[in-house]
This record gives structure tokens, sequence and C-alpha cells, in this order.
């Protein structure tokens, strides 16, 4: 294999090494550049005139208790719903690779290739009917591990108000969007395999490139809408609006009120959330309204302080970043793996060469097995993300709440309580699942992680040090 790879290398012509180089390189600097909290100019704290505002607020807002210490009952179910989340999630991964590989070792693709090509010699024609097909039967395979991960797990445990009825028209959803996806994404690539036989894994990445940006920004006006409604928070939340609206004055973003909204989450879930989705003009923050029942007016804000962090921090341009690297690494492991599958097993299979649709089924084998495998490294960047985001929503939020550090404690105790989160997640599971610290480790940073009485401590320490002097 290792002659063939250096030749691979070498068959790049000099423009296409470039592009590779110049594409690495950007996605590199955007994802490694140390732009942490302590970089970013947050608006000097004054504490006194937003403390009042606070409290002036808090007594129009309805007074929440604080979280009572969880109980062994509610800890035991965190732990019971956890893994089976687990569990389904592995299951999920394997009954996935085991379809694909069914579907391919059986002769299926190959079958489904010729019946394709009777209607005709157009490659664009034969996706439209090569991948629905294709798909939906992947799709029916799977739905009973869907239903009962996505249906039967969340009612069992008290996290979804969703009937069977709504879930099914979502799940129908969710496999529509997928296949107009799939036939435009394997329409692309089978071109650029059929074009570029030894470099497809490179040219369908760039081409990849604006493709997911175009994603990136269009999913809050196409795709969100399809599941939730939106209104405008300032509709609902006033009081609450213009406090967002002076923290992101702080932050120095720039987020008008029509683009904050509130999502009725409610109707199909009792789990917690907020979110940033979109680029540029289509950027947008959105808060759950189980969100906004369960928790006080300052609890909200440090938790939309931790939104606001991925979006002055760049986490989204830096994630999509990493997710082309690990989609890069997936493609070229993905092209040695099928170019030397088709060599060994393609005339048994019936696959005349990678750029025939019956490989389809392999492609899709090979690029989940690699997606999959690289998923711990996408994880403990995202972790990394996760913890910057926390802190600095906690240092945004000082002056805006009354007590940050309070408040974010009690938003991740109720976070965790409402959603089930597991207490206690094993080293392997944290490594390869969590894209988020465990939320014991999110509290005891909280309760610690004090900038502003720190900052003090130290510029009087250097006072007194320059006066000793």
């Amino acid at each position: 294999m290792r002659p063939e790879r250096d030749e691979t290398f070498c068959m790049l012509t000099i423009p296409g090494r470039r592009i590779f180089a110049a594409s690495a390189l950007v996605l590199f600097v955007l994802l490694a550049a140390p732009r942490d909290a302590a970089s970013i100019q947050i608006k000097p704290y004054r504490q006194n005139k937003p403390v009042e505002q606070s409290r002036q607020v808090q007594q129009v807002k309805r007074i929440q208790p604080a979280p009572r210490p969880e109980s062994p009952a509610t800890r035991e179910k965190a732990v019971r719903y956890s893994h089976a989340q687990y569990v389904l999630y592995f299951g999920g991964v394997s009954l996935e690779l085991a379809i694909y590989a069914a579907l391919w070792l059986c002769g299926f693709g190959e079958w489904l290739c010729r019946f394709a090509a009777r209607a005709s010699t157009r490659l664009f024609v034969r996706c439209l009917i090569f991948i629905p097909i294709f798909w939906i039967l992947a799709s029916v395979i799977a739905f009973p591990l869907d239903f009962y991960g996505g249906y039967v797990i969340e009612r069992r445990f008290g996290l979804s108000t969703q009937g069977f009825a709504s879930w099914l028209g979502d799940w129908g959803k969710t496999l529509a969007l997928s296949v107009v996806a799939a036939i435009i994404v394997a329409w692309i690539l089978y071109r650029v395999i059929r074009a570029s036989p030894r470099r497809w894994w490179l040219w369908f990445w760039i081409i990849t490139l604006p493709l997911a940006l175009f994603v990136m920004f269009g999913e809050p006006y196409v795709v969100e809408p399809l599941f939730y409604k939106y209104v405008p928070l300032a509709q609902t939340e006033p009081a609450l609006t213009g406090r967002i609206e002076a923290m992101l004055h702080r932050a120095g973003v720039r987020i008008p009120p029509s683009r904050i909204f509130e999502m009725n989450a409610s109707s199909k879930t009792r789990a917690l959330n907020a979110y940033v989705s979109g680029l540029g003009a289509s950027k947008r923050v959105v808060v759950w309204d189980t969100t906004l029942k369960e928790m006080t007016q300052d609890e909200t804000l440090v938790v939309l302080g931790h939104e606001v962090g991925h979006y002055v921090l760049h986490h989204g341009v830096k994630e999509f970043a990493l997710d082309e690297i690990i989609a890069l690494a997936a493609f070229f492991a993905g092209f040695w793996v099928v170019t030397g599958s088709v060599r060994r097993w393609g005339a048994r299979t019936g696959i005349d060469g990678t750029g025939d649709l019956s490989s389809f089924p392999l492609l899709m084998l090979v690029l989940t097995l690699a997606i999959f495998l690289l998923s711990p490294a996408y994880c403990a960047v995202s972790r990394h993300y996760e913890h910057q985001a926390d802190k600095y929503g906690l240092e945004l939020s000082y002056g805006v709440v009354h007590n940050p550090n309070a408040a974010m404690v009690l938003s991740f105790e109720i976070l965790g309580k409402d959603d089930l989160a597991d207490p206690s997640p094993s080293p392997f599971i944290k490594f390869w699942l969590f894209t988020h610290p465990p939320l014991a480790e999110r509290i005891r940073f909280a309760e610690t992680y004090h900038p502003w009485a720190e900052r003090k401590q130290e510029g009087a320490r250097a006072k007194r040090q320059a006066k000793s002097l």
C-alpha cells in the first residue's frame, strides 16, 4: 500500500497541491487561533446600576426556588436514561454499518444501479431513482431503533410531550430532507469521481465547503421552521429582551431584537435549551420556552451568555473548520478503503469501479465508519469550545446578572435535572461522546471562577509591589 499512497500524492497537479495546502492551512488557522475569552474586549464592569436593574426585574419575574439536592431516585433515573442513550448510539452506528454492508455484499447496489440505468443514461436521472430507493429502504430498516430511541425512551423517562403522529411527521420530514440532500451530494460525488478517479476525495471535499456554508446559512429559514414555531422574544418577554440587548451590547455584538426568538419546544419536549444558529445575516439567538418557564431571568441570561460566547469567540466558524477537517480525513481514508475494496471484491458484488453508482452502499459504509472513528477528536475540541463559552458567559454576566456564579450553578443544576444528564459519565463515554464537559465539572467551574475579584486582587497585589519598590 505504501507505493500506491505515495503515487497518489505525486498524482496531484501543482494547482491541486496548492488548493489542498491553502484550504487546509486556512481551516487550521481558523480552528487553532488562540481566541479565548480573555482576549475578547468586554465593556467595563460597573456593578451598581446593572445590579439595581436586575433586582427590579427579578421582582417582576416569578421567584423560582433553588433546586433541591438531587435525590437518589432522580440520580438513578438520570443514570438509566443516559445509559440507554449510550446503548442506542453505539447500537445505531452498528446497525447503520450492518445495513450498508448487507446492501453492498448482497448485490442490491448492482441491481438498483441496473434498474436506474433502464430509465436514463444521465447520471442525475439515475441518482433521482437510485438514491431515494436506497435511502428510504435503509431508513425503514433502521426505523424500529429510531422509534424506540426517539419516541419510546423519551416518553418512558418523561422527557417527551409529543404524540406519535407528530413524532412520525417529524421523522418523515427528516427523511425527506435527507433524501433531497443525498440526491444532490451523490450526483456531485459521482461526477467528481468519474472526472478524477484518483483525486476525487480532494475535489469533492473542496466542493462541500460552499455547500456546507449554504446549508448553515439557510437552516434557520428552511429547516428549523418545519419542526417548531418561533416568535420574537420581545413579544413574550420584553423585559428579558431588554436585558439580553444590554448584555449583547456589553459584548460588542449586534443582534437586533428581531433575531432573538422564543421557540415552542414545550409542544414536543420538557427538556431545556438555548442556542445560536445561522450564518451572517441569518444568525439568530433562540431560547426554548421550556427554559423560560423553568428558569429565572438571571439563570436564563447566563445560559444566553454562554451562547453569546460561542458567537463572539467564532466557535461556529471554528467548528465548521473542524467538521471539514474531519470530513477531509474521512474522504481520504474512504478513498483508500473503497479503492481497495472495489479492487478485491468488486467483481463479486457487481461493482465495475468506484465511479459506478452501485458502489454507493460501500461508500456509505466506509465514510460512516471513518466519521465514527474520528468522532472523539471532534468531541475533544468541542468540549474545549464549550468550556471557553462557559468562561466567557460568566464574565459577560457580571454587571448584568446579580450573582452570576450562583445563577450559572443553578442553571446547570436545573438543566441536569430536567434533561436527565449523566451525573458521573465514565472516562470512555466522556472521551467518545461528550461534546460538553460533564455537568459536575461545569458546576465546579461556575462555583470557583471569580474573574473580576481575581483581577482586583492581582491589581492590588501589583500596586503593593510597586509601592514597595
